[in-house]
């Protein structure tokens, strides 16, 4: 999550996807959020997106690696332990989650605390559903939507990897509930939340497309 400029280039990727109306035919105006919700995501394109995930994911493990001092790992510990889940290096990512919730209890005043407690409490919710335990990805669920916020996740928004997965399980009220928190910190996005409130409460699964990672 340190790179900004990371995330415009995966929405630029992303935004390429979209399916441009016909010219000449009339179409109602939609927003760019509301297009990438009714974009249908064909497996072609799921592999593009996976990809591209993997692609950012072996970038923030090498980060980890070239951090040169106990700040920059810091800072390099969320994506890091979100990259090694996406790459199923599973002990590494829980290692990683770990140490980033750990070491965020010294960094309360720095600009990436909010990044560490989010994507600690979602990789380790990740990884609890992996292992079967719906109930503790819930909890972490719950403790990654409690995060106070960051530069990163008030423009950009929180991860929804967690919240997608546990839609997949039917856990749509639960997640409901991490949109009302995440409005707590991401006041740019109630675009986003309010459509895929909407698309939750209907049975279905939002593309969260800015936000699987």
């Amino acid at each position: 999550m340190r790179s900004p400029a990371r995330l415009v280039l995966m929405v630029a990727a992303s935004i390429a996807y979209i399916a441009l109306p016909m010219a000449g035919a009339a179409q109602p105006v939609m927003s760019w959020e509301a297009e990438s919700e009714r974009l249908v995501l064909t497996p072609e394109k799921e592999a593009d997106i996976g990809h591209l995930s993997a692609e950012r994911a072996k970038k923030a493990l090498a980060e980890l690696d070239a951090a040169a001092s106990e700040r920059r790992r810091f800072h390099a510990l969320p994506d890091a332990a979100r990259g090694a889940y996406e790459l199923g290096r599973f002990d590494l990512a829980a290692a990683l989650a770990a140490e980033s919730l750990e070491r965020a209890a010294s960094y309360k005043g720095d600009w990436n605390y909010g990044n560490a407690i989010h994507m600690g409490h979602t990789v380790k919710g990740l990884l609890a559903l992996r292992g079967g335990n719906e109930d503790l990805a819930i909890v972490e669920l719950r403790a990654a939507g409690a995060t106070p916020g960051s530069p990163q996740l008030d423009s950009f928004g929180p991860s929804m990897a967690l919240a997608r997965a546990l839609l997949r399980a039917g856990k749509s009220e639960e997640v409901l509930r991490y949109l009302k928190q995440c409005q707590s910190f991401w006041k740019m996005g109630d675009t986003w939340l309010a459509i895929w409130d909407k698309k939750i409460r209907a049975g279905e699964v939002p593309n969260f497309l800015m936000n699987r990672w």
